[in-house]
């Protein structure tokens, strides 16, 4: 499934990208590539999970940069996964026009919530390491979605345990309601990824 590998590392190569420009105290370019992280995690589970067949034969083979089709947006991504991650409705709700996560938009694209971040102090502490705990969260998915892809104890320990890690983090950073648990294992790639030589997901808990 070399798109779904693709998305994985153009995910991780927006998240080393993000620490570097955060290192260098760019905190406004390193917003901007929050959305372009989960988008990349995103497209991975899409090919994997819910991509239709048809669909995926169309996709250019070449490095065209206006090509006729193209993956789905963010939005639609995310609704077309609910059926196999139900908890993924919050993210598509958060999507919706007006709805709470529309910073993930403005930050990719120069909007007030960037621009009101230059003024005065600019970025407070606070809202970096908000920002690195979610671009680390966004990368994290993405990893763990290679277990899928091929067997990787090692990754799969990791990923799962670091995924949890982050969210405590966040709860007890920020005083948010505890994130219900979520399963260590992703669901077994779809007929389509396990036709194109994925191989088996390992859904059952790390030890």
């Amino acid at each position: 499934m070399d798109f779904a590998r693709c998305a994985i590392d153009l995910a991780l190569e927006h998240h080393s990208a993000f620490i570097r420009l955060v290192e260098a105290g760019e905190y406004g370019s390193a917003g901007a590539l929050l959305r372009p992280i989960l988008e990349a995690s995103t497209i991975g589970f899409w090919f994997v999970y819910v991509a239709p067949l048809e669909m995926v034969e169309r996709l250019s083979q070449d490095k065209q940069d206006n090509p006729v089709e193209d993956v789905p947006m963010l939005g639609d991504m995310a609704k077309a996964l609910v059926s196999t991650f139900p908890p993924i409705q919050g993210l598509v709700d958060g999507l919706k026009r007006g709805g709470p996560m529309k910073w993930l938009h403005k930050y990719a694209h120069g909007g007030t919530p960037q621009l009101n971040r230059r003024i005065g102090s600019g970025w407070e502490e606070g809202e970096v390491v908000l920002s690195l705990i979610r671009a680390d969260l966004f990368c994290v998915l993405a990893g763990c979605l290679e277990t899928v892809l091929a067997p990787n104890p090692q990754l799969f320990a990791y990923g799962f345990h670091r995924r949890d890690e982050l969210a405590e983090e966040f709860c007890v950073k920020f005083n948010a309601p505890p994130i219900p648990h979520q399963p260590h294992g992703l669901p077994e790639a779809t007929l389509l990824a396990e036709a194109e030589g994925c191989g088996e997901g390992q859904t059952v808990e790390a030890s």
